[in-house]
């Protein structure tokens, strides 16, 4: 999916999960300062929005390197 999604854009992979990182700091950041200014529910929210998306990418950032990786070694 990450490469249908970075080829349609015309960006390279490692830079669409690196801009998925960066908003995942932004929403953890967000979230954080609306718990903290008491709209709790939508901060914890954005909070958990944060969550799933720093995870999903570091989950296919592993993915990409295993497929570097693995293209290195040969047969």
């Amino acid at each position: 999916m990450v490469e249908r999604l970075a080829a349609r854009l015309g960006i390279s992979q490692m830079r669409l999960l690196l801009g998925g990182w960066a908003l995942a700091a932004v929403l953890l950041v967000v979230g954080l300062l609306l718990v903290l200014n008491g709209a709790t529910i939508s901060g914890a929210v954005v909070f958990l929005l944060g969550v799933i998306t720093s995870m999903t990418v570091a989950v296919n950032l592993l993915r990409l390197r295993a497929a570097e990786q693995a293209a290195k070694q040969p047969e």
